[in-house]
């Protein structure tokens, strides 16, 4: 009976140190930030907004050389990337741009354009596409440029673009109106 309840102890005691709470996840630190309200119902705080110039990269023949592209994502509590908004050849001057709907068609002229797009995601793997509805005032201001940091507003409205499933139960239609956004120059990680 003594060896049983020491048995019972031990695998007790395994038990409940393997049970022990999992330790949070340590994501990296925000940059920049943007709050953004959507559908005047929906608020998401991407708080990894950051953005690149095209000239200091191998695709500086793709693009303006003066022109930047911004990248916003949010992140859910446990630093996995959910939904992201990008912004493409935004020239680097202080007056509002129009922004287009992407076409995806290899050398496509809005591709040079100032351009859009909305994603969802899960973990990694890219679930849907919100392409720029340009019946509707879609537009991009900067208000201050520096070398690490670009401070701006726009606003622009959303569809979704039928896939072959939905993964996040999202409005079909998403409008950003008039998001402050705050994005710091993008450093890539020495491996």
């Amino acid at each position: 009976m003594k060896r049983m309840l020491i048995l019972f102890s031990s695998v007790a005691f395994t038990f409940l140190l393997s049970c022990e709470k999992d330790s949070e996840p340590n994501c990296p630190p925000p940059t920049g930030e943007m709050i953004a309200q959507i559908n005047d119902t929906i608020v998401w705080d991407f708080k990894y907004v950051s953005f690149r110039r095209w000239s200091d990269t191998e695709f500086a023949n793709q693009w303006a050389d003066s022109s930047i592209s911004i990248s916003s994502e949010f992140i859910n509590s446990g630093c996995e990337r959910e939904l992201s908004l990008d912004f493409h050849n935004i020239s680097q001057i202080l007056t509002r741009q129009t922004l287009v709907k992407r076409i995806s068609e290899e050398n496509h002229p809005s591709h040079l354009q100032p351009h859009s797009i909305f994603y969802t995601w899960n973990v990694d793997a890219l679930t849907e596409k919100f392409d720029l509805y340009e019946s509707e005032p879609a537009w991009i201001q900067l208000s201050e440029i520096t070398e690490d940091k670009v401070k701006g507003i726009f606003q622009g409205t959303y569809v979704y673009r039928q896939s072959t499933f939905r993964f996040w139960n999202l409005p079909d239609t998403l409008r950003f109106n008039n998001v402050s956004f705050e994005a710091i120059l993008f450093v890539p990680p020495n491996d």
